[in-house]
């Protein structure tokens, strides 16, 4: 088989993944599987026996194989056999999450493809799509030192609560930090959180740190500090991911920032509001760097010689990280603003459904 032929292969596999015209993603997946675990991609779904037949190889040989395309996030197994993850988000966050591949991929040139390809094929059709959708589908989650001592607190809107229920808690790389290695931010690679099914299924993998409740909680504190915030698929029931999202470093944040949409159409405010006590602000602009949904500003008040923090309730999301980063007592509160319906009355939403 020549390179043409080799590379057809590759474009055959980016249609599977819902791409027929990239440019980009064939060469992606070139760098992640071999031409050999491409021809066996294209198999599924179907089992082990099936492939080897189909393509005249060894059963272990394509069994080992299979369990290669497991731990890279590309091939899953099911009741029916193997088969192939269609979805570009999850190609992306599973195959990204995992390190131990990624010098294989090529490195840097490998996220630097990744970024190319957000930007230039990925993000517009994926902001327009999102935006023509009924409702978002991620909340935000306040953070646990902004919140934990408020009367008004629920168990649904409360970390630690949500943490008692996991039965397995994993602290896994972030997809979006790995393919942004050249962000502007010192946050750490691993940032995103998995719970239970999604847990269990990256430590079979070889991916994640398992994290007891309290050391999940006490991780917030780690998010918050780097000023990053948390966000979470509306679901009635655990989710099976949370998000530690940076607006320098995550996917969602930069496509909607790029292409001039409005990030409400992808998240849902928590039920809080952070309020400036302008007698109490120090001007610092901690709180300012960090904000990610650009909801805070300095101001001249009047009678004040100080420039102050002012947040826009319309703009803020009540994540919590300026109030938990704020240096001066009493100068930033966290206050309620939306009712218990806000966050009890939400729809489970499909969080792959584009």
């Amino acid at each position: 088989m020549d390179s043409t032929d080799t590379f057809e292969l590759y474009k055959e596999l980016a249609a599977r993944h819902g791409r027929p015209d990239s440019k980009l993603l064939p060469i992606i997946l070139r760098k992640m599987v071999t031409p050999e675990q491409a021809n066996i991609l294209l198999q599924l779904p179907a089992d082990a026996d099936t492939i080897a037949v189909n393509l005249g190889m060894e059963k272990d040989l394509v069994n080992q194989n299979l369990q290669e395309l497991y731990e890279k996030g590309i091939a899953f197994p099911s009741k029916k056999g193997w088969r192939l993850g269609k979805m570009i988000d999850s190609l992306h966050d599973l195959t990204l999450s995992n390190k131990k591949y990624h010098e294989s991929y090529g490195g840097t040139e490998y996220y630097n493809l990744w970024q190319a390809f957000a930007k230039l094929e990925w993000w517009p059709g994926m902001v327009e799509h999102i935006q023509k959708r009924n409702a978002p589908f991620m909340r935000v989650i306040p953070a646990v030192e902004a919140v934990k001592d408020h009367p008004e607190l629920l168990p649904e809107e409360d970390l630690r609560e949500l943490y008692k229920k996991a039965s397995s808690i994993a602290l896994i790389p972030c997809p979006c930090r790995m393919e942004m290695h050249d962000r502007s931010c010192n946050t750490p690679d691993e940032m995103c959180i998995a719970i239970n099914r999604s847990a269990e299924y990256h430590f079979k993998r070889g991916v994640g740190k398992r994290l007891t409740p309290e050391e999940a909680v006490e991780f917030d504190k780690t998010v918050r500090k780097h000023n990053s915030f948390a966000v979470a698929p509306i679901a009635k029931e655990l989710p099976m991911v949370i998000c530690n999202c940076h607006d320098c470093c995550c996917d969602a944040l930069l496509s909607f920032k790029e292409n001039n949409a409005d990030i409400r159409a992808m998240h849902i405010p928590s039920r809080f509001l952070a309020v400036v006590n302008h007698e109490n602000c120090i001007g610092c602009q901690k709180c300012l760097e960090a904000c990610n949904y650009d909801a805070v500003s300095m101001r001249k008040h009047p009678g004040m010689k100080k420039w102050k923090a002012y947040v826009d309730p319309d703009m803020c999301m009540g994540c919590g990280t300026c109030v938990v980063n704020c240096p001066k007592k009493g100068a930033m509160s966290f206050d309620v603003v939306r009712p218990p319906e806000h966050v009890l009355g939400l729809e489970d939403v499909d969080i792959y459904s584009y």
